[in-house]
This record gives structure tokens, C-alpha cells and sequence, in this order.
């Protein structure tokens, strides 16, 4: 049972609003139980789904750019420090063992581009998300903008870096 501080609007003695304790009666959990139960049975007999499912919905640039943003920091804080351990552990240097799998020019460039592209996609759309923080570029318009312009830098910084390097 909880207490509730309530104010009743009326003026006392002195001209303050009057304050009263009442008493919450709030439910058991055998109650609630049994709610929930309801709500459930009457969800299946009407034959809703259990959740809006992404199949629902139609993909959006904010949206995917968000998930995207997730994923590659994602990747990155899980594939670093596993490289990082493995490369540090094995008896052997990285360039040796990039030279014993012998891997094609094509499949060289591929690999820059997969490990590079997370790197300036999240660097990228990491100043785009202080912009925020800032408080710019919040209108619709400018979201969609700025959406364009870090997926646009974001591919041609990753192919500066692949071929320059």
C-alpha cells in the first residue's frame, strides 16, 4: 500500500493550498496476474500479433542509419579486442600470416573495404550525432541531408583509404 500526497486546491488558514495523505490501494500480485492473463487470452482470441515486427514496418534512412551505426560499433568492440588477443598470443607477425594465405588482388580489396568501412561510417556519423548534441540539425530536412552526406563521405572516405593505402 502506497501513500499519495494529494492537493486538494482549497486555500487553509494561511492562504496555502491544503495537502492530504490518501492511501493507494495498488494491486496484488495475484490480481495483476490474473489481468495479464485476460489481456493475453483476449490478444490471442482477436488473433493479434505478440508485437509490431520489422516486416510491418518500411524502412526508413534514419532508422537503417541508426541500426547501421549500432552494428558497426558493435563489430568493432567485439572484433578489436579479439584480433588484438589472438595477433598478440600467436608466435607469428601479422604480415606473415597475411602472406601465407595468398589471397587475390580482388579479394585483398574486399577485405580493406569490409574492415575499413565500419571504421569511417562510425567516425563519420559520430560527428553527425555531436551535431546533435549541439542541438543542429534536427528538422527533418536536415536529418535526411545529413543522412545523404555521411553515407556519401562515408563510402568515398573508405575507398580514399582502400586505394591510397
Amino acid at each position: 500500500m502506497a501513500l499519495l500526497l494529494r492537493n486538494l486546491g482549497r486555500k487553509g488558514l494561511l492562504g496555502h493550498n491544503k495537502l492530504v495523505i490518501t492511501k493507494c490501494i495498488q494491486p496484488s500480485s495475484s490480481q495483476a496476474y490474473d489481468e495479464m492473463k485476460d489481456f493475453w487470452q483476449k490478444n490471442k482470441k482477436l488473433n493479434r500479433p505478440l508485437s509490431p515486427h520489422l516486416s510491418i514496418y518500411r524502412p526508413q534512412l534514419t532508422s537503417m542509419l541508426s541500426l547501421t551505426h549500432r552494428a558497426t560499433g558493435i563489430a568493432m568492440s567485439v572484433a578489436i579486442p579479439v584480433v588484438a588477443t589472438g595477433l598478440m598470443f600467436a608466435p607469428g607477425d601479422f604480415t606473415t600470416y597475411l602472406h601465407s594465405v595468398h589471397l587475390s588482388a580482388g579479394s585483398v580489396i574486399a577485405c580493406k573495404y569490409i574492415v575499413a568501412f565500419p571504421f569511417t561510417y562510425h567516425y563519420v556519423n559520430g560527428i553527425r550525432h555531436l551535431a546533435w548534441d549541439w542541438a543542429k540539425g534536427f528538422s527533418l530536412k536536415e536529418t535526411y541531408n545529413s543522412g545523404y552526406l555521411v553515407v556519401t563521405l562515408s563510402f568515398l572516405i573508405t575507398a580514399a583509404l582502400v586505394h591510397l593505402i
